[in-house]
C-alpha cells in the first residue's frame, strides 16, 4: 500500500449553531473499509475495446485482456469500429462483423475474458446507430418527404403527381425510386397561400419577459455545394417582430426591418427603447429577388441589456435550457445539414451551421379543415382521381422512404443500412439477428457466455426521421389525426401560431415516445428473452452533437444499465458533459450504477492521470459512479508505437508509455465509484423539467435562487405519475431516495394529469415551488386540457397574480409561487447539507446509517478551507481514495446539527468525510498552528515539522499539550543529478542536470522531444545528526509530469500520480550514503511533436492518429516533462498527547 507522510488532507474543527435534522447512532458496516481499500469488480473501470476496422491480432488481444485485469479493470465494452486518420497506417480490413470468421476471436476473446473474472459487453453494431448489411430495405431508415403540384379545378382531375426527389444513397428499386417508399397522405388545399417570407419563431431563454437591445444577423460563410450556388443567395431583407404575451399574429408587433450586405459578416440593428419580447419572430422576406428561391441566414441572435443572447441554442451552452425555436422554414432539399436549428448553434460556417431554404416560403392556412384529405383516391402509382371544385388547387404529397442513412464509421467489410429506429419490428429484426449469431457462437444459454450487456451506441440518426405507422401511431397516443396538419412539420402555419404551435408540441413528443418505445423498448425486451440486458447511452449524445428528440429521463428508463459521457479538454466542455442527466435518472428510477463514457477527447495522447483527475472527481461530484474508460483500441506488434488508436478519446492501451504505472490511479476511480455507489444520493430539491420531447439534463448548477450548499435532482412527467409519493412531508420515491421541495419549471404549461398528481403530492404534505400554469400544451383533448388546467391551477394557487409571490396552503402542504428557494428551504428548517467556500465541490450519499460525503478541491493550488456538514452526533473519518487508507478525525467541532473540520486539500486533491459512528473520545477544539493531530488505535497523536510547544484542547475542556524539539531543517537535494532515458525513444542513454528542469528545456532535441521513461539519480549523505530519534522522514518531489515511481537504497517507496507528489521514506533512509532514484514517465505527446519535424524514415512514432486538439503535431510545442523539483527531505516529529 502506498503511504503519503505530506496528505492531501489535514482536518481541524469549529462548529455553528443550526438544528439537528435526527440522525441516529451509526451502524458499523463491516465491509465498507475492505470494500474501499480493495474494491469489488463492479467498481472497476470498464473500457471501450475498440477493433478498428475489425482487426484482431489473436495473441495481442489476449495479451490485452490479461494486462486490464492485471491493471485493475474488471470488463470491456467491445465495439467492432472503422479506423480514421491516416489511411496508410491503419489496421488491415478484418472480417465483417459478425461474420463467422469476427465471431471465431469473438468466441475466444470472451473466454479469455470470463477466465480472468472481465465482464464483457458488446456493441450490436459496427460503430454507430443501430443498423448492418442484414437490414432489409422495409427495416431501414426513413423519412418523410413532400412534393406540391398546382391544378386548376373544374370538375375529375386526374393526375399522375411527381415523386419526392430521391434521397442519395437511399436503397434502390427497380423503377428508380427507393426500394422502400409509401405514400403517407396527399392533401389538397385551395387558394393556398404562403407566409409573407420564411419565418422563425423564437421562445427566449429563459423564459419570461425580457428587456433587448439589438438583433445580429449573419449571413455566415455558406459554402454551398456543387450545382447549388447559382441558386442560393444570402439574405437580404428581412423583419423582426416581438410578443411579450402569446402567439397570436395580433400579438407580434414589428420593431426592426432591414437588409444585409450581400456577403458573409455580421450586422448589428439596434431595437427601439423600451423594447420588450417572449417571442421573437424573424422573417427573411424573398421580394428583392424573385428569380432565386433559395436563401441562406448564419445566425440570428437577440441581444439583452446585459449583452446575453436570449436566442441561443443549448448547443452553444449546455449549461442553459437554450431558446426554444418554434417554427422553422425547410431546409435545403430537407438536408438536416441546412436546418433551421442552425440559426442559433453559435456557428455560422457551412452547411452545418447555416440555415438554406428549400425554396420558396412555407404555406399558410388559415384552419386544418382547409386542407382536404385525398389519400384514398391515390393509387400505388400516385395517380390522382379526383372531384375538385373549381378553383386553384394546391396537392401536397408526403411520401415515407428511405433515406439512404447508413452506419457512421464502420469497419469496412460492415457497413449497412441504419435501421428505421421509430420502427419496433425493425429493432427486434436487428437485435434477433445478433442474439442468433452470439447463440451460434457462444451456445444458446447466454447467460452462462460471459456477455452480459448488449449496448446501444448513442442516437444520432439525421434527417426528417419518420416511419410507415407514424400517424397512426400519432393518433393512438395523441388521441386525434395528425394528417391536415403535416404541412406544420415542414414549416407551414396552420390556424393561428399559437394552435401550430401546439400541434408541434404533441409531435415531437410523440416522436419521442416512439423513438423510446420503438428504439430501447423494444431492444431490450429482445434481449430480456435472450437472458442479456441492455446498456445504452439513451438519454444522448444531446447538444450539441445532436439534438435527440427524447425525454432524456424517460429514454433511460427503458434501458436496463445508463451511461453517460464528458469531454474533459473540450473548450466550452459543459457542451459534452452528460453526467447530471445520467445520473438524475439513475436516482429517479432506482438504478445503483451511473456509467460514464470516460475522458472522449481529441488530444492524442496528451493526457496522464493527474490529467485527468479533476474531471473525474467532478463527474464523482455530479453523480457518475461508474468509469468506462474512451478508449482502449486494439494494437497488434505491427502497428507501431504509440500504434493504432480510435480518433477519439483518451488513448490507453499497452503501448501507453505509463502503462506499467496505471494502476494506482485505477484503484483511485474504484475506491471512488465503490463508495459513491452505496446507499442512496441525498438531495433536498427534485426540479421538474416539464412535459415532451426534446426534453435534457444540463451540467449540474448553481441556481442563483437556491445557492449553494444543496444539490438537487431533476425529473420528469413518468415519475412524478407513477414513482413519487410523499411521506412525512417529503417527496419519496421506491427505494427511500427523497427530497424536500419539488420545483416546477418556468412555464405557463403543464399537464393536466401531472398538474393533477402534482395536486395530490401537495395535499398530501408536500411543498411545490413554482409559477402557475395557465394552460395544456398541445391539442391533445383541447380545449378541455386547458380548463382542467385551469381548475387545478385555482385551487392549488388560488386567485393569485401569475407574477405575484407567495404561498397557498392545499391540504397538508403547500404551493409557493415566487421567491427564492434557499428561503424556502430555510423555512422547512433545512439549512445547506455542505457549507463551504467555491472552492469546494461535494455530494452526499446516505448508506444506511453511515453518511458519505466525496469533496474535491476544484482549484490547481492546494487550499486549506473549513467545510461544515449537516450531520451531528458522529465521528468524521478522512477516507483517502489515493491511498486506501482511513483515518478518524481528532480535530473537530460538532452541535446544533452540525459537524465542522477544516479541510487541507492538495491542488485538485479530493477526500471522503464518513460519518458511521459515534466518537470514541471527545474531539480536539482548539490546536496551535502548526501540528496536525491524529487519532491512532483510540489514542492521540501529535505531528508537526517544526520545533515548538503546541497546546490543545478537547470538547470536555481537558488541556493537553506535547513539546517536539531537535527537528532539523528540511534537506534540499539539490546539485547535479544523472538521468538514464528509455533506449529507443531519440534521447542519449545519459545525461547529467545541474539542476532539476523540464526535459522541454534541453538543447538536445533528443532531450526536448523525449517521451517514455526517464530514470533520475543522486546519491546523497546525511548531514551528522541530522535524523533524530521517533522523527519520520518524508520525500517531497516537488513537481513532476506525469507519474513518478521512487526507489530509495533499492527499496520501492511506490508510485506517486496526483499532488503532493510526497511519499514517506523513514524505513528506508540510510545514515550514511543513499542512493535516490525517481523514475519520471511521461506520455508519447512530445514525441509525436518531434518526429512531425522529421522526415518519415526517421520519425520514431507510428500511428494513424495526425491531429492534436484539431490541430497538426508539427504546429504543437512540448508538453513540459520530467522532474522539476524540488526534491526535499522533509523531518516529521510523531509524538503522543499529554494532559496538563
Amino acid at each position: 500500500m502506498l503511504k503519503r507522510s505530506l496528505p492531501a488532507i489535514v482536518v481541524v474543527l469549529l462548529s455553528i449553531g443550526l438544528p439537528s435534522l435526527g440522525q441516529g447512532p451509526a451502524t458499523v458496516q463491516p465491509d465498507l473499509e475492505e470494500g474501499f481499500r480493495n474494491p469489488p469488480p463492479e467498481a472497476r473501470p470498464h473500457a471501450y475495446w475498440l477493433w478498428l476496422n475489425g482487426y484482431v491480432h489473436p495473441e495481442s488481444a489476449n495479451a490485452e485482456l490479461q494486462a486490464m485485469k492485471d491493471a485493475g479493470f474488471s470488463g470491456v465494452l467491445l465495439f467492432d469500429m472503422g479506423a480514421r486518420g491516416d489511411k496508410a497506417v491503419q489496421p488491415p480490413a478484418g472480417p465483417a462483423f459478425l461474420s463467422p470468421v469476427w465471431m471465431k476471436q469473438f468466441r475466444e476473446s470472451v473466454r479469455q475474458a470470463k477466465d480472468l473474472g472481465l465482464q464483457v459487453d458488446l456493441s450490436v453494431i459496427s460503430s454507430w446507430d443501430l443498423g448492418g448489411h442484414w437490414i432489409e430495405p422495409r427495416h431501414a431508415s426513413m423519412g418523410l418527404y413532400p412534393i406540391e403540384t398546382t391544378v386548376e379545378g373544374s370538375g375529375e382531375i386526374d393526375l399522375v403527381l411527381p415523386f419526392p426527389p430521391v434521397p442519395p444513397g437511399a436503397p434502390p428499386g427497380p423503377d428508380g425510386r427507393p426500394a422502400f417508399w409509401q405514400d403517407i397522405a396527399v392533401l389538397a388545399v385551395p387558394d393556398a397561400r404562403r407566409l409573407p417570407g420564411h419565418e422563425f419563431i423564437f421562445k427566449l431563454d429563459p423564459e419570461g419577459v425580457h428587456a433587448l437591445r439589438e438583433v445580429i444577423l449573419d449571413n455566415g460563410n455558406p459554402r454551398p455545394p456543387a450545382g447549388l450556388a447559382e441558386s442560393m443567395t444570402p439574405t437580404r431583407d428581412f423583419s423582426v417582430e416581438v410578443s411579450t404575451t402569446g402567439l397570436a399574429g395580433a400579438d407580434f408587433g414589428e420593431v426592426v426591418r432591414g437588409t444585409l450586405p450581400p456577403g458573409p459578416g455580421s450586422r448589428s440593428f439596434v431595437l427601439p427603447a423600451g423594447t420588450k419580447a417572449r417571442y421573437v419572430r424573424l422573417c427573411l422576406l424573398t421580394g428583392h429577388d424573385s428569380t432565386r428561391d433559395r436563401l441562406t441566414l448564419g445566425e440570428f441572435s437577440v441581444i439583452d441589456r446585459d449583452g446575453v443572447n436570449l436566442a441561443a441554442a443549448r448547443s452553444t451552452d449546455r449549461r442553459r435550457s437554450g431558446a426554444t425555436l418554434l417554427r422553422g422554414s425547410p431546409p435545403l432539399g430537407y438536408d438536416q445539414s441546412w436546418s433551421h436549428e442552425n440559426l442559433h448553434d453559435g456557428s455560422n460556417d457551412g452547411p452545418a451551421a447555416v440555415f438554406a431554404s428549400a425554396g420558396r416560403p412555407p404555406f399558410a392556412f388559415r384552419r386544418p379543415e382547409e386542407l382536404v384529405d385525398v389519400t384514398a383516391r391515390v393509387d400505388r402509382e400516385g395517380r390522382l382521381r379526383w372531384k375538385a371544385s373549381p378553383g386553384r388547387w394546391t396537392i401536397l404529397r408526403y411520401v415515407c422512404m428511405n433515406t439512404g442513412e447508413r452506419l457512421k464509421v464502420p469497419s469496412p467489410a460492415s457497413d449497412g443500412w441504419a435501421t428505421d429506429h421509430l420502427n419496433a419490428e425493425a429493432t427486434r429484426a436487428h437485435m434477433s439477428y445478433v442474439i442468433a449469431r452470439l447463440k451460434e457462437t457462444l451456445g444458446e444459454d447466454l447467460r452462462r457466455s460471459g456477455v452480459v450487456n448488449l449496448y446501444l451506441a448513442s442516437y444520432e440518426v439525421r434527417g426528417p426521421v419518420w416511419s410507415p405507422g407514424f400517424t397512426a401511431e400519432f393518433k393512438r397516443r395523441r388521441g386525434y389525426d395528425m394528417t391536415p396538419w403535416l404541412p406544420v412539420v415542414f414549416g407551414a402555419r396552420v390556424g393561428t401560431d399559437a394552435m401550430t404551435d401546439r400541434f408541434l408540441f404533441d409531435y415531437r413528443k410523440t416522436l419521442g415516445e416512439i423513438l423510446i418505445d420503438a428504439y430501447y423498448v423494444a431492444a431490450r425486451k429482445t434481449a430480456h428473452e435472450a437472458g442479456l440486458t441492455i446498456k445504452s447511452e439513451a438519454g444522448g449524445p444531446g447538444p450539441p452533437v445532436h439534438n435527440v428528440p427524447v425525454d432524456a429521463l424517460l429514454a433511460n428508463a427503458a434501458v436496463d444499465e445508463i451511461q453517460g459521457e464528458f469531454w474533459p479538454y473540450t473548450p466550452e466542455a459543459d457542451a459534452m458533459w452528460v453526467v447530471k442527466e445520467t445520473a438524475s435518472a439513475g436516482h429517479i428510477y432506482g438504478k445503483t450504477r451511473v456509467h460514464m463514457e470516460a475522458f472522449t477527447s481529441f488530444e492524442g495522447w496528451r493526457e496522464g492521470p493527474q490529467d485527468l483527475k479533476p474531471s473525474a472527481d467532478r463527474v464523482f461530484c455530479e453523480g457518475g459512479n461508474h468509469m468506462v474508460w474512451h478508449t482502449w483500441s486494439h494494437a497488434a506488434p505491427q502497428a507501431g508505437l504509440p500504434g493504432w488508436a480510435y480518433l477519439a478519446g483518451t488513448h490507453i492501451n499497452r503501448n501507453v508509455t505509463w502503462w506499467s504505472k496505471a494502476r494506482p490511479f485505477v484503484e483511485y476511480l474504484s475506491r471512488a465509484s465503490y463508495l459513491l455507489q452505496r446507499g442512496q444520493f441525498v438531495a433536498d430539491v427534485l426540479y421538474y423539467y416539464g412535459d415532451g420531447g426534446y426534453r435534457f439534463v444540463g451540467p449540474r448548477r448553481n441556481d442563483a435562487s437556491l445557492g449553494p450548499g444543496y444539490d438537487y435532482d431533476v425529473t420528469n412527467s413518468d415519475v412524478i405519475l407513477n414513482r413519487l409519493a410523499v411521506r412525512n412531508g417529503r417527496f419519496v420515491l421506491p427505494d427511500g431516495t427523497n427530497y424536500a421541495v419539488l420545483v416546477l419549471p418556468r412555464s405557463e404549461e403543464a399537464h393536466p394529469d401531472v398538474l393533477a398528481k402534482i395536486e395530490q403530492l401537495i395535499s398530501a404534505g408536500g411543498v411545490v415551488v413554482g409559477p402557475r400554469p395557465l394552460r395544456a400544451a398541445g391539442l391533445e383533448a383541447y380545449p378541455a386540457s386547458d380548463q382542467r388546467v385551469g381548475e387545478i391551477a385555482a385551487r392549488v394557487w388560488g386567485e393569485m397574480d401569475n407574477g405575484q409571490t407567495g404561498q397557498r396552503t392545499h391540504g397538508q402542504g403547500r404551493g409557493v409561487q415566487e421567491g427564492p428557494l434557499r428561503d424556502v428551504l430555510s423555512g422547512l428548517g433545512l439549512p445547506p447539507d455542505f457549507i463551504a467556500p467555491d472552492c469546494l465541490d461535494f455530494i452526499h450519499r446516505k448508506d444506511g446509517e453511515t453518511d458519505i460525503y466525496f469533496v474535491r478541491n476544484t482549484r490547481p493550488e492546494p487550499v486549506e478551507a473549513t467545510a461544515s456538514f449537516r450531520i451531528e452526533g458522529r465521528q468524521p473519518e478522512l477516507w483517502d481514495p489515493v491511498t486506501g487508507e482511513t483515518t478518524p478525525a481528532a480535530v473537530y467541532r460538532a452541535g446544533h446539527g452540525r459537524t465542522e473540520l477544516t479541510l487541507a486539500l492538495a491542488a485538485h486533491g479530493s477526500t471522503f468525510v464518513v460519518f458511521r459512528r459515534a466518537p470514541a473520545t471527545p474531539p480536539i477544539r482548539q490546536v496551535t498552528p502548526g501540528a496536525k493531530v491524529l487519532l491512532r488505535s483510540g489514542h492521540l497523536v501529535a505531528q508537526s515539522e517544526k520545533n515548538g510547544l503546541y497546546q490543545f484542547e478537547n470538547a470536555d475542556g481537558q488541556k493537553l499539550s506535547v513539546e517536539i524539539t531537535g527537528l532539523p531543517a528540511p534537506l534540499v537535494l539539490d546539485g547535479n543529478w544523472t538521468v538514464e532515458f528509455e533506449a529507443g525513444r531519440g534521447a542519449p542513454p545519459t545525461v547529467q542536470l545541474a539542476r532539476l528542469e523540464s526535459w522541454t528545456l534541453h538543447p538536445d532535441p533528443g532531450v526536448r522531444f523525449f517521451s517514455g521513461r526517464g530514470r533520475y539519480r543522486k546519491t546523497f549523505t546525511l548531514p551528522p545528526g541530522w535524523r533524530q530519534d521517533g522523527q519520520r522522514t518524508s520525500l517531497d518531489l516537488g513537481q513532476l509530469w506525469t507519474i513518478g515511481e521512487v526507489w530509495l537504497n533499492g527499496k520501492s517507496l511506490g508510485v506517486v500520480w496526483t499532488p503532493p507528489f510526497g511519499l514517506d521514506c523513514t524505513d528506508a533512509l540510510r545514515e550514511r550514503s543513499n542512493e535516490l532514484v525517481v523514475e519520471v514517465t511521461n506520455t508519447w505527446y512530445n514525441r509525436l511533436v518531434g518526429d512531425a519535424g522529421l522526415p518519415q524514415s526517421r520519425r520514431l512514432t507510428r500511428t494513424n492518429v495526425t491531429t492534436s486538439g484539431g490541430r497538426p503535431w508539427a504546429d504543437l510545442e512540448p508538453v513540459p516533462s520530467g522532474l522539476m523539483g524540488p526534491v526535499r527531505l522533509v523531518p516529521m516529529a510523531d509524538r503522543p498527547l499529554k494532559q496538563e
